[in-house]
Parts: C-alpha cells; sequence; structure tokens
C-alpha cells in the first residue's frame, strides 16, 4: 500500500512538474514549410490552382492579362504581361487576397500571413485565454510564403501562338539542364516562362550550382532574359 502511495505522489509530482501544454508548439511547427518532394509539389500545385482560378474568374483579368503564377514552398511569383499598370496593380491585389498574404513595409519582396497576429510564433504572445480560443481553422490563413516577387510587366498579352512557344521553351530548358547534368530532377528548378522570360525558383541547390544554371539557361536559343530568384 505504502508502494502504491509513494508511486502515486511521483506521478503528481512530475505532472505537475511538467511544463503546461502550449498551443503555440502546434502552430509553430503546423505554419512551417518543410514539405518537400511529392508532398511539396502537391501543396505547391494546389495553391497554384487556386489562385489561378480566381485570376480566371475575373472576367476584366481573364481578358486582359496573362498571368504565370507559380509557388516553389516560401516564395511565389506572379510573371507575364498587364495591359495597363491599373490592370497590374488589381492581378497584385487579387493573389495576395487568394494567398492570404500582405506585403511588410518597408521591404518589396517579403510578405507575411494577412492575420499574423494569430500566426505562427506571434500566437505565443497572446493572452492564455485568448490561445484556448485560437481556431485552428485560421491555419488557411497562416500563409507560410514568406518571399513574394511580382514580375508581370505592363504590355499587351501575349497571344495563343506564343503561349505555345513558351510552354516549348520550357520543356527544353528542363530538358537541356537535365541533359547537362546541372540537375538531376526536373523539380529541383521550378522554371517559368512568360513571353521568352525565363524566371528560375529552388532553394535545394547551393550558389555555384544555381549560377551555373542561370548561366546555362540565359546561353539557350530563344531565351530573351533570365531572372534568377534561388534561395540559399
Amino acid at each position: 500500500m505504502k508502494l502504491f502511495q509513494y508511486v502515486l505522489c511521483a506521478l503528481i509530482f512530475v505532472a505537475t512538474a511538467t511544463p503546461a501544454f502550449e498551443l503555440s508548439d502546434i502552430t509553430d511547427r503546423l505554419f512551417e514549410d518543410n514539405a518537400s518532394g511529392i508532398e511539396g509539389q502537391l501543396k505547391d500545385t494546389a495553391f497554384e490552382f487556386k489562385v489561378n482560378a480566381a485570376l480566371l474568374r475575373n472576367d476584366v483579368l481573364r481578358n486582359n492579362t496573362h498571368i504565370a503564377v507559380a509557388r516553389n514552398r516560401g516564395s511565389v511569383l506572379i510573371a507575364g504581361q498587364a495591359a495597363t499598370q491599373a490592370l497590374k496593380d488589381k492581378v497584385l491585389s487579387l493573389v495576395l487576397s487568394e494567398a492570404h498574404l500582405q506585403w511588410t513595409q518597408g521591404d518589396v519582396n517579403h510578405v507575411e500571413p494577412s492575420n499574423a497576429q494569430v500566426c505562427g510564433k506571434k500566437a505565443s504572445k497572446m493572452a492564455a485565454n485568448d490561445r484556448r480560443r485560437f481556431n485552428l481553422k485560421t491555419a488557411e490563413e497562416c500563409s507560410t510564403v514568406n518571399r513574394f516577387y511580382n514580375e508581370v510587366r505592363v504590355s499587351t498579352p501575349v497571344g495563343e501562338i506564343e503561349r505555345s512557344d513558351d510552354d516549348l521553351l520550357r520543356a527544353m530548358i528542363v530538358n537541356q539542364l537535365l541533359r547537362a547534368d546541372i540537375t538531376q530532377k526536373a523539380g529541383t528548378i521550378k522554371i517559368v516562362v512568360a513571353d521568352q522570360y525565363v524566371y528560375l525558383l529552388g532553394d535545394q541547390l547551393d550558389q555555384p550550382t544555381a549560377q551555373r544554371a542561370a548561366d546555362f539557361v540565359a546561353g539557350i536559343t530563344g531565351v530573351t532574359k533570365v531572372v534568377p530568384l534561388f534561395r540559399f
């Protein structure tokens, strides 16, 4: 009986000595973006589909812009053409809204979740009662994107033939990068082509390899300009 009492007391001591559960422990993990491989590709594709669908639903943007949206984990790129500056601004506003993002003041590329006050580590600063009321449904609005590139150019949107040429050029770039043994997997470098402008995204390359890839692509016939957007 005494042994049982000792064990019970020990368990109570351990339970009371253990730090209280913090919801921020979950949120910090929830809002990290470490997805890679197929999981990461599916996540990126789902994001791109959602934003592209919103662009297509807007009659004005559908008829007066040609926008390519690409996501590579924590980075998002919008490229292409908009007939006017006002339309370019409208594209930017719509994409940020759909992605639940807002610009960070003072940084042209840095963004944060639109409801950052309850996202990630900032949730840990909330009062205890607020944390208990924290609704995990807001996870959708707690984007893990923190870098946003707006490369949309104000010009007449390209037609179907030019878009087909861009698709062909992109396929050729992927093929030649693989054949040159610069990358062993097509998904290592995310390639976006818009009116022969080539954008390169990725965060799984070292700087020398990324520079080699950018230089190599710049030498491919049909490429007007290369814009490296690698992260290290």
